[in-house]
C-alpha cells in the first residue's frame, strides 16, 4: 500500500473528490512524481486520514478521488510541551521532534530569561512553525499535527493550563522523570489522561518563577545529574514519556 502521504486542511462534505494545490500539490506531481492511477494517504490536522487515487495532475493542482476514510484512536495520554522560546534553529529542531514523539500541543513560553523576541515576526514564525509540524507529521505516519498556539507570557500560560499532570525541569530540585513515568506501571494504576512537560530557558528559571510555577501545581522534576540545553531536554523528556507510558495511539 502506498507510503505516500499529503496534508489537506479540510475534506469539503459530501464530495468523494478533492483538489491538492500549492506546495502539496507541488510535492506530489514534481517531488514524488506521482501519476494518474497511483494511489496516496491524506490527512487531516484533525485525525482523518483518507486513500485516495490521483485521477488528473494539471498545472496548478491535483484531483483524486477518496476510496477510504479512517479515523484516528484516541491517545491515551494527551502531552502538552510548554517550551520556553528558543533561537530559531534549536525552536525548529524541538517543534520537529515534538511532532514526532507524538505531542499534541506546543506552547511557546516566555520567561524573565528569554534572549528571542518575536516582535511584528510573531505571525511568520508560527507558519514556519506550522509548516514545520505539518512537515513532520508527513515523515513520520502520523494522521495528526500537533497543535502551535502563540506565544505566552509564563505566568499567563501556568495560570491557564488544565492538565491532570503538570510537570517542570528545574536544576535546583526535582524527582527524576524516570521514577515518576514508571510509578503507574509499577503500581498497576492508570496513567493520567493529560500531562504537560514545561521546560525552560538556557539560563534557567528564577527563583520567583520557580516558585510560581509552583505555586500552579506543577511538580519538579529532574533529568539526571547533567546540566543538558534546554532542546535536548525537551526532546528526552518526550522521548520518556512515548517511551514508558506508550502513547502508541497517537495516529
Amino acid at each position: 500500500m502506498t507510503a505516500h502521504r499529503f496534508y489537506i486542511k479540510e475534506k469539503p462534505q459530501e464530495s468523494t473528490y478533492i483538489f491538492l494545490e500549492g506546495e502539496e500539490h507541488h510535492h506530489l506531481s514534481k517531488v514524488a512524481r506521482i501519476r494518474p492511477g497511483e494511489q496516496v494517504w491524506l490527512f487531516e490536522e484533525n485525525g482523518k486520514q483518507y486513500r485516495a487515487r490521483v485521477e488528473a495532475i494539471e498545472q496548478k493542482k491535483t484531483r483524486l478521488i477518496i476510496l477510504e476514510t479512517e479515523q484516528k484512536r484516541e491517545p491515551k495520554v494527551r502531552i502538552t510541551l510548554a517550551q520556553v522560546l528558543l533561537k530559531a534553529k534549536n525552536m525548529d529542531l524541538v517543534i520537529q521532534k515534538a511532532t514526532e514523539l507524538g505531542t499534541h500541543i506546543i506552547v511557546p513560553v516566555i520567561s524573565d530569561r528569554t534572549v528571542v523576541k518575536m516582535g511584528d515576526k510573531q505571525d511568520k514564525k508560527l507558519e514556519r512553525w506550522k509548516r514545520i509540524a505539518v512537515e513532520a507529521s508527513k515523515q513520520c505516519g502520523r494522521s495528526t499535527v500537533p497543535e502551535i498556539q502563540p506565544p505566552l507570557g509564563l505566568k499567563t500560560f501556568i495560570d491557564g493550563g488544565k492538565e491532570v499532570r503538570k510537570l517542570f525541569f528545574c536544576e535546583r530540585r526535582g524527582k527524576s522523570l524516570r521514577d515518576i513515568l514508571m510509578y503507574p506501571l509499577i503500581e498497576k494504576i492508570e496513567k493520567p489522561s493529560s500531562i504537560i512537560l514545561l521546560v525552560g530557558p538556557e539560563g534557567g528559571w528564577t527563583e520567583s518563577e520557580e516558585q510560581d510555577i509552583m505555586d500552579s501545581h506543577y511538580e519538579a522534576v529532574s533529568l539526571g545529574s547533567l546540566t543538558l540545553r534546554s532542546e535536548t531536554a525537551a526532546i528526552v523528556s518526550l522521548a520518556m514519556v512515548s517511551h514508558f507510558w506508550k502513547n502508541e495511539d497517537v495516529s
